[in-house]
């Protein structure tokens, strides 16, 4: 048996779906059909509703059929998958996206619910890196990411603003300086294990790191000089905070559905139970009150699990041990 549709009710799909400013698909898994798409994804691909919803994937994407049936498999048996491809626009722009798709149940059966977001500007971005550094200040400059060029020592050639200003500083005050003093011991270990790596084999390569309570993907990228030998390694930092939280709601949607499930009939008939056993006890029965105080945590029970099946927002509360849900402040319901 199937949990409940979360994203059936109303309320939770216009705010999860309809009304989020990320570019959102749903998706189906078997033929590849798209079966809704929210006002940003028809934004961004210049369709209306309609002609999206009569498409399948495989005529916005570039890539090989093959490859993204392959790739939809992978993320119907996984719970979450992330990967980038190029999708095409009405207009045939080509753009560069990377997408946070997962498995979720809809309409009563399995589906896939893909985030996409936009990238081709940073991909533009490392491409320039690559081909001429002449351009590189005003690429840094442009850029959303938090951009920092070093050195083989590691001396910060450049850097953009908002590179600095995660470290509560100004492009001035890093310039000239060693990477590796602005960062903890841990790190510049993580750091130097993959610089050299980028160095011997001239491939990019990327981690995650947090830093006070925000999510960042560390993307390493070598740049050649004009004989080819790697001279220098731009370093790409970009918040991927909003894609946690995501994956963390579209995780507690799940996980709410399948509880609500399991938990709505036996309360029903504990509760009906305990109904029976009240009509037909006296009022002066010592074990009424026991009934009833019974009766009352099975109803705060149905209560709760009505709380889960409209969660719209990922909110935590402080625990014993780190933090929970916290499914008042998640949920619709009050």
């Amino acid at each position: 048996m199937h949990p409940p549709d979360p994203l059936n009710d109303s309320s939770v799909y216009e705010t999860l779906f309809k009304s989020s400013h990320f570019i959102q698909l749903i998706i189906d898994p078997d033929d590849g059909m798209i079966l809704d798409a929210n006002k940003a994804a028809q934004k961004f691909y210049q369709y209306t509703r309609e002609e999206l919803t009569s498409m399948t994937i495989f005529s916005i994407n570039a890539m090989p059929k093959k490859q993204v049936e392959k790739e939809m498999l992978r993320v119907k048996k996984c719970r979450c998958n992330h990967f980038n491809s190029r999708h095409i626009l009405k207009n045939n722009e080509i753009r560069e996206v990377e997408i946070c798709s997962g498995p979720i149940e809809f309409h009563s059966r399995t589906v896939l619910y893909s985030i996409i977001h936009d990238i081709t500007a940073t991909r533009r971005a490392q491409k320039t890196l690559q081909k001429s550094e002449a351009t590189i200040k005003a690429m840094i400059d442009a850029t959303n990411s938090l951009v920092y060029l070093v050195d083989m020592d590691g001396k910060i050639i450049n850097l953009n603003r908002s590179g600095a200003e995660l470290f509560n500083m100004t492009p001035e005050q890093m310039t000239g300086k060693n990477f590796k003093s602005f960062l903890s011991e841990n790190d510049v270990s993580k750091l130097t294990m993959l610089a050299n790596k980028v160095i011997q084999t001239g491939r990019a390569l990327n981690y995650s790191k947090q830093i006070n309570k925000k999510h960042y993907d560390v993307q390493l990228h070598p740049v050649p000089d004009e004989s080819g030998k790697i001279a220098q390694i731009c370093v790409f930092v970009n918040d991927i905070s909003e894609i946690k939280k995501s994956e963390r709601l579209l995780a507690a949607i799940e996980t709410a559905g399948g509880i609500c499930h399991e938990m709505n009939q036996p309360l029903q008939v504990i509760l009906g139970n305990l109904e029976l056993c009240s009509l037909n006890m006296k009022k002066d029965d010592p074990n009424l009150n026991l009934i009833n105080t019974a009766m009352s945590h099975t109803q705060k029970l149905g209560s709760i699990t009505k709380k889960l099946t409209n969660i719209t927002r990922y909110e935590t509360k402080e625990y014993i041990r780190g933090t929970i849900l916290d499914i008042d402040k998640s949920s619709e319901i009050k």
